[in-house]
């Protein structure tokens, strides 16, 4: 699933290639796409300017002229692009036609990415954490917690911290010297002030790097990103540590793959 930065690199794509313009209509090829009632979807959005592009947490947002405001989520194989290729041709869910004779296409192979209207901007993507791109923010979260949970699926919980993912949980964490099992009220202050400033960092390293295409993730622009090439552990199991060459262990940790460095991160 696309993370923070892959979706923040699509997000100033967008800006760049679509903002302003007009949209002369919405197909919606498979309803479940959208959230809601598909005509009203379309209806409400049909002759509206797209005036702004947002992004909150993983939610790709657009705000057009009257107020309308809608959100993309990607999920595990959403894509938003301008050309169709074969395969896109094949899983595009929904298409938004230009008064200037461009498209952008939604395209989700498994179908679980969701498109959403929203009475206002300010009313959507509830129950969502604080972006994690600030230092003083993250600290302010991490000094509040007080759960037992461990610290790698509380970073994973978008109440939390909104857009943080597996791959980023994991090179965070790494970066902080924290054994992902680790508690959460357990972490010293230390650890937190750590941890505050790793996971900006990360996330503002790989958003420099267009994101981490591991498999279906591509920009706008249908290319991938570089940030895969500078993971320090995320899969990266077995393979010896950037920093003291003891073998990256895979564990699961609530489901989700967790990778560490058994020496660097001691529990």
């Amino acid at each position: 699933m696309p993370e923070l930065p892959e979706v923040e690199t699509i997000v100033r794509e967008l800006r760049q290639q679509v903002m302003g313009k007009t949209i002369a209509r919405v197909s919606v090829h498979w309803e479940r796409s959208v959230q809601g009632q598909v005509d009203e979807f379309k209806r409400r959005l049909a002759g509206m300017a797209i005036s702004a592009i947002s992004r909150r947490g993983k939610f790709i947002g657009f705000e057009l002229h009257d107020g309308t405001f809608f959100t993309i989520h990607l999920r595990m194989t959403g894509k938003l692009v301008q050309k169709l290729d074969a395969a896109g041709q094949k899983h595009v869910r929904v298409e938004f036609r230009f008064q200037d004779g461009s498209a952008l296409y939604f395209v989700d192979a498994r179908k679980f990415g969701r498109l959403r209207l929203w009475p206002c901007q300010s009313q959507s993507c509830p129950n969502l954490g604080p972006e994690p791109l600030n230092p003083a923010s993250v600290l302010s979260v991490l000094f509040g917690l007080s759960t037992r949970r461990p610290v790698k699926t509380v970073l994973l919980d978008q109440t939390v911290l909104a857009g943080v993912g597996n791959i980023y949980a994991d090179e965070a964490l790494y970066a902080a010297g924290i054994h992902p099992l680790t508690p959460a009220a357990r972490l010293s202050a230390g650890q937190r002030r750590k941890l505050s400033r790793s996971v900006p960092k990360v996330l503002k390293q790989a958003i420099r790097r267009r994101g981490t295409t591991l498999r279906d993730y591509r920009t706008l622009a249908d290319r991938s990103g570089e940030n895969q090439e500078y993971l320090q552990v995320y899969g990266r199991a077995d393979q010896p540590c950037f920093t003291c060459g003891a073998p990256i262990e895979k564990i699961r940790i609530a489901g989700r793959s967790s990778h560490f460095c058994p020496c660097c991160q001691k529990l």
